[in-house]
């Protein structure tokens, strides 16, 4: 449960500033467009970070890539456009077949398919996907987690949400495993999971970064 929810849910209420503290806790959320490609292969890698200001989608993930299973059709592509948003912003609120429409338009000017190539599409909307690290983000949580550990021990905060941390899925599920193994008697710090601040995931090889095939290079509409 996300931390800002769950205070303002507890009652008796929390005094002020523990509720002034949770409603400054904030979050990005999160937009998928999951578009089917006529094409057996598109590009080698499982996911890319976009960074052209030409589009608006930030990252695109190849299910194919990451397991054959997940495209049950070998013959075809399911590539996920990602942007990253604020709920009931201009994005949010889009249509989902004008959101269909945006993506395939996006792929075609990033050059990685046709908007001729795309045959569907669909839209997923993830509220609170990503805890905002904002400037005095910590100071909020702390007068929060301090309320919560004196006034309600036997609650236990776990996940990306429940605990405002940007956390791996991995690392969520080991919280609520070991919040279990509390339950049961257990004295571990859920908040010691996961307290590595740099990313996870930067793969290097003898001191140089790892490096993958180039693009094949389809025509470029723009």
């Amino acid at each position: 449960m996300p931390i800002r929810e769950l205070v303002v849910a507890l009652d008796p209420s929390p005094p002020l500033a523990v509720l002034t503290a949770a409603s400054r806790i904030r979050y990005r959320d999160f937009l998928i467009v999951s578009l089917i490609i006529n094409r057996r292969d598109v590009m080698p890698d499982n996911w890319l970070y976009v960074h052209d200001p030409g589009v608006r989608v930030g990252r695109i993930q190849n299910f194919k890539n990451w397991s054959p299973a997940m495209v049950p059709d070998p013959t075809k592509t399911c590539l996920e456009m990602e942007y990253f948003v604020f709920e009931n912003d201009d994005l949010w609120s889009m249509d989902d077949g004008a959101l269909i429409q945006l993506a395939s338009r996006e792929l075609e000017n990033l050059g990685l398919a046709t908007i001729n190539e795309v045959e569907d599409g669909t839209v997923v909307r993830m509220q609170k996907a990503y805890p905002m690290y904002d400037s005095g983000y910590s100071d909020q949580i702390a007068i929060v987690r301090k309320y919560i550990e004196s006034q309600l021990p036997n609650l236990q905060l776990i996940g990306r949400n429940g605990m405002h941390k940007y956390n791996n899925q991995d690392h969520s599920m080991m919280t609520g495993i070991y919040a279990g193994r509390n339950v049961m008697g257990g004295q571990h710090d859920l908040w010691a999971i996961n307290t590595e601040p740099e990313y996870h995931e930067v793969q290097r090889s003898a001191g140089r970064d790892a490096v993958r095939p180039n693009y094949a290079e389809p025509p470029r509409n723009r």
